[in-house]
């Protein structure tokens, strides 16, 4: 019997090669496609879920219910990791976490490494693995260092590091450690990872802090006792906020512009699951995910497989009507329903299986293109996950039963009787083909219009004015050395004489997202008359102004000839001066939330958008402070040879700080950053309609020729009553251009209804125009008019003689 299946198996691909051919480029491109955005989808949903009692693990932050909604902030104090366990609010352990560039050497050399200063708990909330060493007193002495097994491999090579003495720099200071621990290489699927831990209590600012509920600079996680639930500890958490943090009364959280939320509350502190930290783009990791991004992800998978399928079961139904006398011979021999509908769901199950073959070893070998061309993570070994295989065996299943099932039972329903006396028609005309080149056509213009859409909204955002001069600017983070102010002037007496650059200054905060992945957010509160404004806060060097090629609305820049400048001297926007309604703000002292002296206005300028351009734009204070910490240097060079002048700032930084890395970057790039996710959905989008086209065409192509095959008699006839070639071409054409037609009409408002609505969550948006549906509509129309053309015209030209002795 399974020899016997195996040569109609044969048989039937020889006799159909075009519509075998079709269905395997169809379904291998298909499953390629949706393997692969499958595996990324699963990798990033992969996120933070290996941590052991994971579900006890959170993130504090805190909320402020602002007139205009409630705002979040990350930022804690260091007593807060020691008083959350003594206050008995369900909290086992706790522990600090400030994220800090830094470096580490040992012998001759020397390495950048991402630092991070901790609690002693830390290790133990998140019971990394270890390599070597305790993790249970890994951290006991604060002069202790714990590195991972990446940073130690590149170090010390294959000797276990654990007692050696290593130099680790922490914020402007080498500082010789031992190292008591090495944890095990971690997974890239977690959103709290290290190269290099330190004990907090290192920190410069530590003796300040640590008894001070006012500097808040880190990040808190926490560890709950058993048993304990969440909303119990935040339920808890309202008392601990209202006797340490919301301290001043209602008065002042009035004149912050707080109001009471529905428990009474002006603010406090809530948790977030340590599972949620990769989804959760407000408090949640720096490279959070957004899901609903990976849920377009999914749906693009899901229609690329249905226009595969939709082919499938229109050319298996095609390919049928060419099987009837074989059918009816076997039934006459005795087949059963059972056993025809069996060998038919076989022959295509094993051509869906070889598809799904194929598609795994072409995913395999366009893994590392589709990563980088992506910015995806995804590694081979996923596609061995029992999780990933068993979903791979559903999808098969399920295929096989939505795209072979109709055709396997259409064939075993046929009667013998009607198949031998030739009862049996073709209707050409049937429902259910085009209902599925409708459904093709449909997705294929959808994805067309929302590709283009999507194209114009991401260069909408990358190209839109932003209020000051990103071109030929650029941004360096400096991680290694604590007075950049330092490095500024150095590079600044570097350059001067340089004339491509314009403009050397530094700031707190990077324009754009950096190479490294780098940005930053700092808020402070101001008032005036009982009026109160919260806005970001640039602490800048001399020669921000200039640097980002900004103009003065009202007031003066720094400068060096005014001493004052250092002293609490700030510029501020339009905006600023119009929320706390100043007539004339140049010399008007201001109020700090803090105790410090009272703040003047020197200048204004005009609104700019600091951050990207899905955000409303802030109001901004600059403050001079020469002597800040600063994160960032920012140059502003001439438009002469870009790759040059980058090679000249290289080579001027590493005169400054000899082996740091330089991580520069021109600021349009950085912006670029900030649209990752839309520029990968626009790639998505663009190969998604591609392939959706291609498939559909393939599909009219295959289609086609096989109608045009069974109706070479009624043609040859036509042909010799008199028809013309054109005739012929029409009456062939117009059974498959009228389901393309109505697939546009159908495709566009819904094409439109969705992506007014995913423009929606933009603040600013490119208009949607009738041009981008009509073009849509009428590529798709001219694709399928040459798909189909090309078989019209070949049966329309063919010798009638030939088609009427063939029948």
């Amino acid at each position: 019997m399974l020899k016997n299946y195996l040569k109609t198996l044969v048989r039937t691909f020889k006799k159909n090669k075009l519509a075998t051919a079709i269905n395997l480029v169809g379904l291998t491109a298909a499953f390629t496609c949706a393997i692969l955005l499958l595996l990324r989808v699963y990798h990033e949903f992969s996120f933070d879920q290996s941590y052991p009692d994971k579900e006890r693990l959170f993130k504090v932050y805190n909320f402020r219910n602002k007139t205009e909604g409630e705002t979040y902030s990350t930022s804690m104090a260091i007593p807060m990791q020691e008083t959350m366990k003594a206050e008995r609010i369900g909290v086992e352990m706790a522990t600090v976490v400030r994220n800090t560039g830094g470096g580490i050497r040992y012998g001759n050399k020397q390495l950048d490494a991402g630092l991070q200063l901790v609690g002693p708990d830390f290790l133990n909330i998140f019971s990394f693995p270890m390599f070597a060493g305790n993790r249970q007193h890994a951290l006991a002495d604060p002069n202790s260092v714990v590195l991972a097994q990446p940073i130690a491999g590149r170090l010390f090579g294959s000797e276990i590091p654990v007692g050696k003495t290593v130099s680790v720099y922490i914020r402007g200071k080498w500082v010789p450690l031992k190292v008591t621990a090495v944890a095990s290489k971690l997974p890239d699927n977690l959103s709290v990872n290290f190269d290099v831990l330190a004990r907090v209590d290192l920190d410069p600012d530590f003796a300040a802090g640590k008894n001070n509920w006012d500097m808040a600079w880190m990040n808190v996680y926490v560890k709950l006792l058993p048993g304990v639930k969440q909303a119990d500890v935040e339920q808890r958490l309202r008392y601990f906020s209202k006797k340490y943090l919301y301290t001043s009364g209602d008065e002042l959280a009035q004149k912050m512009g707080l109001k009471k939320n529905a428990q009474g509350d002006y603010g406090g502190l809530r948790l977030l699951p340590v599972t949620d930290l990769h989804f959760n783009t407000e408090v949640g990791s720096d490279a959070s995910m957004n899901k609903s991004f990976l849920y377009m992800l999914l749906l693009i998978a899901a229609v690329i497989l249905l226009v595969a399928c939709f082919n499938f079961v229109n050319l298996s139904i095609g390919v049928a009507f060419t099987r009837f006398k074989e059918i009816g011979i076997r039934k006459c021999l005795g087949a059963r329903r059972r056993q025809v509908w069996t060998q038919v769901w076989s022959e295509n199950i094993f051509l869906i299986v070889l598809s799904l073959l194929l598609g795994i070893g072409l995913s395999l070998l366009l893994i590392k293109q589709f990563n980088r061309l992506f910015g995806a993570g995804i590694s081979a070994s996923l596609l061995g996950d029992p999780l990933v295989l068993t979903g791979l065996v559903l999808l098969v299943l399920l295929i096989s039963l939505v795209a072979s099932g109709y055709p396997s039972t259409l064939l075993s329903r046929l009667k013998v009787t009607e198949i031998l006396k030739g009862k049996l028609r073709v209707k050409t005309n049937g429902g259910l083909k085009d209902v599925l080149i409708v459904l093709q056509f449909i997705v294929a213009v959808v994805l067309m219009s929302a590709t283009v859409v999507i194209y114009l909204q991401f260069q909408y955002l990358r190209k839109a004015p932003l209020g000051y001069e990103s071109e030929n600017l650029v941004s360096v983070p400096v991680a290694l050395d604590k007075d950049v102010t330092d490095v500024a002037d150095k590079m600044r007496r570097l350059l001067q004489n340089q004339s491509t650059v314009e403009s050397v200054s530094a700031s707190n905060i990077n324009m754009g997202v950096g190479k490294d992945g780098s940005t930053n957010k700092e808020m402070f509160g101001f008032e005036y008359d009982d009026k109160h404004v919260r806005t970001a806060y640039m602490a800048a060097d001399y020669n921000i102004i200039k640097t980002l090629g900004m103009k003065l609305s009202a007031g003066r820049d720094f400068t060096m000839d005014y001493a004052a400048d250092t002293q609490h001297n700030v510029i501020v926007t339009e905006s600023f001066v119009k929320k706390l309604d100043l007539k004339n703000p140049v010399g008007l002292r201001i109020l700090h939330d803090s105790a410090s002296p009272p703040w003047t206005i020197v200048g204004v300028i005009p609104d700019f958008h600091l951050y990207s351009l899905f955000n409303q734009i802030e109001p901004l204070t600059i403050g001079l402070e020469p002597k800040h910490a600063f994160s960032y240097l920012l140059i502003k060079v001439r438009a002469a040879n870009l790759e040059a002048t980058m090679n000249l700032l290289r080579d001027a930084y590493h005169k400054v700080i000899p082996g740091a890395a330089f991580m520069g970057s021109y600021v349009n790039e950085n912006i670029d950053r900030w649209y990752r996710t839309e520029l990968q959905l626009s790639k998505m989008f663009s190969v998604a309609a591609m392939l959706a086209i291609i498939l559909s065409c393939m599909g009219l192509f295959g289609m086609a020729f096989i109608v045009v095959g069974q109706r070479t008699k009624e043609i040859g006839v036509r042909k010799v009553l008199g028809a013309s070639v054109s005739n012929i071409t029409t009456l062939v054409s117009k059974e498959f251009i009228k389901p393309v037609v109505i697939a546009i009409i159908i495709a566009t408002p819904i094409a439109l209804w969705a992506l007014n609505k995913w423009l929606q969550h933009f603040t600013y948006r490119v208009t949607l125009t009738w041009w981008v549906f009509a073009a849509a509509g009428v590529a798709a129309l001219a694709i399928a008019v040459l798909t189909v053309g090309f078989q019209a015209i070949r049966a329309a030209i063919a010798n009638p003689v030939d088609a009427l002795r063939n029948e």
